[in-house]
């Protein structure tokens, strides 16, 4: 005789949070920084820091500010109208008036405390525009839809095929292509603590760093050292995030590798012809830079059939010695020159990049030191 069988109710899974409330994180702390670059010279708080809200309006402003500020708060109001909604368990019109308050809220706060920096000016215009940038940012997420905007990231996994597990891999990826716009001490140089943080003035300011920094009769081999360090790491990149979209499951092929670096150069020759002039468009590239080019693609071809394993120690071996290169090396003169004409209305934006080429090979570190603890 068999005993009756019990059946006990299964839990269903937990649904996995969406990423939304994360980007409307990372999103802020980018706005926060941005908006109150430089941190510097700041003033003690008194009323006078609310005195923007009734003032007078600038006569002074360009279209540029103000699509600058319509632009700069457009994703926050989408994220934050998504995030809200999602917990809520709502619809996006119903959270639309609380994303507003808190984009307000936010554009209000950083306001009153840029008048704490005498680099800064807080104005009613800002605050209105930014305003303003939010709430089409909600109409964007009214009319495209919370299931669709959450969608998203899953949609550019299987695009770009991205391998299981990598998709932190992948945006370092692309901050790497991105932080090659701001002026380095070296080509595709990042983590400058010694020069670049936190003044580019200090580049040239002698003392404690003048020990540490190699002669200048090393630049070159230093220079053509650490841009044939960073093509290896950012091969390194490709082969472990990108999978072949024919073949499910195997690395991407090797020519991808190039890709990166392509943008990178092309962002490089972008910004010294806006900044310099065309005529300096490859002012960056020296005949260090050329060799290092050479040598690092002859690697990273040679890395090609290497193992997982290899390949991740061979990534963090290069960012690591990259990074200990770049900040004992010299800054060049096409540097010192790029950073001279480098302040103007992008000030923002370029706070933003310093920061994003300062921290990335730590990030990049951490996520690589993963990868081969994983793999030990």
């Amino acid at each position: 005789m068999h005993s009756p069988s019990i059946h006990l109710p299964i839990e269903p899974s937990r649904r996995r949070a969406r990423p939304s409330a994360g980007w409307l994180a990372a999103y802020t702390a980018a706005l926060v920084y941005a908006s109150l670059h430089p941190w510097s010279g700041w003033q003690a708080p008194s009323a006078a820091m609310f005195a923007f809200v009734t003032a007078p309006w600038p006569r002074w402003w360009t279209a540029f500010d103000v699509a600058t500020n319509v632009l700069a708060y457009l994703p926050f109001g989408l994220l934050a109208c998504v995030t809200i909604a999602r917990g809520a368990r709502t619809r996006i019109p119903r959270a639309a008036p609380a994303a507003l308050a808190v984009a307000a809220l936010l554009s209000f706060s950083l306001e009153s405390v840029q008048s704490l920096l005498p680099s800064r000016v807080a104005s009613r215009l800002d605050l209105a525009t930014n305003v303003a940038g939010a709430a089409l940012g909600i109409l964007i997420a009214a009319w495209l839809g919370r299931r669709r905007i959450e969608s998203l990231p899953r949609v550019l996994r299987g695009t770009f095929t991205v391998a299981p597990g990598a998709t932190t891999g992948a945006v370092l990826l692309v901050a790497w292509t991105l932080a090659q716009w701001y002026p380095q001490s070296l080509v595709f140089a990042t983590g400058d603590l010694l020069f670049a943080w936190p003044s580019p003035a200090a580049a040239t300011t002698p003392g404690w760093r003048a020990a540490l920094i190699l002669p200048v009769r090393y630049e070159a081999f230093v220079e053509a050292a650490a841009v044939a360090l960073a093509v290896v790491a950012i091969g390194a990149f490709v082969r472990e995030v990108f999978v072949s979209p024919a073949i499910p499951g195997t690395r991407a092929p090797a020519w991808p590798i190039a890709l990166p670096i392509i943008v990178a150069c092309m962002l490089k020759s972008i910004a010294g012809a806006v900044v310099l002039g065309p005529a300096h468009a490859f002012g960056w590239l020296s005949a260090a830079a050329q060799g290092g080019l050479v040598a690092g693609a002859i690697a990273s071809i040679a890395l090609v059939p290497a193992t997982p394993g290899v390949r991740a120690a061979s990534a963090f071996a290069a960012i690591l010695l990259g990074t200990v290169l770049v900040n004992l090396a010299p800054p060049n003169e096409y540097y010192l020159s790029m950073l001279a004409h480098w302040e103007g209305e992008w000030t923002n934006f370029h706070g933003l990049l310093r920061a994003l080429a300062t921290l990335w090979p730590f990030a990049a570190l951490a996520w690589w030191a993963r990868r081969v603890h994983a793999r030990l």
